[in-house]
């Protein structure tokens, strides 16, 4: 490759657009509801356990992405991206045969195996694709992780009617065959940028990027990151008791039929619409702002959640669900690129990895805290939410606390 400045937008323009299309398939992973409706059908296999399968593929998947970077630093992408595609094909193997056998074959296969074979490949995309992007890390971040988002939104309905005139086992097979083949073509076909890529890309209006070492490329020494962490944690954990529950709190406040099913998808389209979005707005206003907005949205969407469920109104829940997605869909963005400004590209996939397990730990908090408080023991009620209120109030507490330790301890 040449080492100039039109040469280099064409490579890494289109490792973008490539990504965008692999995460798309891999964004499958989160499409189980669908496959679970099949199974649970099929084989009789209970509600409950189907669901246990999606909370072990999203701690495998958080698990994998930290578990991949020190595969990247020993291997190289190329080939942790093989690696991530012959976990995935096996997994979906797994679930393809033996799913008619034992729950823990369902377990083993989509919980473990799927969703540790997709976070690799998941956090190995997008960090050798970033290492490009120095100078529009938020761009980059939030048009790959809209694709993700939107694998199962966009793939999902017809992996569904694949399912229903194939079979289960044979959509699952399809799966693993093209899962493996796309990460082998990622494999030969991505390369991390080159060390001096500062010199060769700028912000509109501002100087090369320098990617000089960071000495302080470890978050855990840092302490603006264990306030950062605190609020992710708080944040991510109201996204999740949303999404969650979406449908299911529809028709508490009167939304029935196919338009509780529509508030889902709505949802979905929001967060995944928010990442390019709220990446735009990383690169021309700032991490801070993007924080704090994603922060505002979420408090003034689980106060109007609470309103809802008090007083049965269903355009104040519409409103509330559409500001939640929109605000969760800014969190993978500010983890992306705050790793990437903060502590640089040196181990950009270890921090990333090791940010990212706040999405499992959140989970946890939101389950616990929903059992704590809920009269029903479903997060469709306004105990939940007024709860919640209050983890947004505290959370806009971390949120300014950080800006203000991230101002002080800013390179930049």
């Amino acid at each position: 490759m040449d080492n100039d400045v039109s040469s280099v937008k064409r490579t890494r323009n289109g490792y973008l657009y490539v990504s965008v299309v692999a995460l798309l398939v891999y964004g499958l992973v989160y499409a189980w509801s669908i496959f679970a409706t099949s199974l649970s059908a099929d084989f009789g296999w209970d509600g409950g356990a189907l669901q246990t399968t999606f909370n072990i593929a999203l701690i495998c998947f958080c698990l994998a992405q930290l578990g991949a970077s020190f595969v990247i630093k020993g291997l190289g992408y190329s080939k942790t991206l093989v690696i991530a595609g012959a976990i995935a094909l096996a997994g979906f193997l797994v679930s393809a045969f033996f799913a008619d056998k034992s729950i823990w074959g369902i377990y083993g296969g989509y919980g473990v195996l799927c969703g540790a074979g997709c976070g690799m490949a998941y956090i190995t995309i997008i960090s050798v694709v970033n290492s490009w992007f120095a100078d529009k890390i938020g761009f980059s971040s939030g048009i790959m992780m809209m694709g993700f988002g939107f694998g199962s939104l966009i793939l999902g309905t017809p992996a569904a009617t694949l399912v229903d005139h194939f079979g289960l086992r044979a959509v699952f097979v399809a799966i693993a065959i093209i899962t493996m083949a796309i990460s082998l073509a990622l494999a030969f076909y991505l390369k991390p940028a080159p060390e001096n890529i500062g010199q060769f890309v700028k912000p509109a209006g501002g100087d090369f990027v320098d990617e000089s070492t960071y000495e302080d490329d470890r978050p855990w020494t840092v302490p603006s990151y264990f306030v950062y962490y605190a609020w992710a944690l708080l944040i991510i954990s109201i996204g999740v008791t949303l999404i969650g529950g979406s449908r299911q709190g529809a028709a508490v406040v009167g939304i029935e039929g196919m338009f509780s099913a529509m508030i889902v998808g709505l949802v979905s389209t929001m967060n995944g619409l928010a990442r390019p979005l709220f990446g735009a707005l990383f690169d021309k206003a700032g991490l801070k702002t993007v924080l704090l907005s994603s922060t505002v949205l979420n408090l003034i969407a689980s106060a109007l959640l609470a309103f809802s469920f008090s007083t049965s109104t269903s355009i104040t829940y519409i409103i509330a669900a559409l500001l939640v997605g929109l605000g969760y869909g800014a969190i993978p963005v500010i983890a992306s690129g705050y790793m990437r400004q903060r502590f640089g590209a040196k181990n950009y996939a270890r921090n990333l990895g090791l940010t990212n397990i706040s999405a499992a730990i959140a989970s946890f908090l939101a389950i616990g805290l929903v059992a704590l408080v809920s009269p029903d023991g479903t997060s469709a009620n306004a105990s939940v939410w007024i709860c919640f209120t209050a983890v947004a109030a505290v959370a806009t507490v971390f949120g300014v606390a950080f800006c203000l330790l991230y101002k002080r301890e800013s390179r930049h």
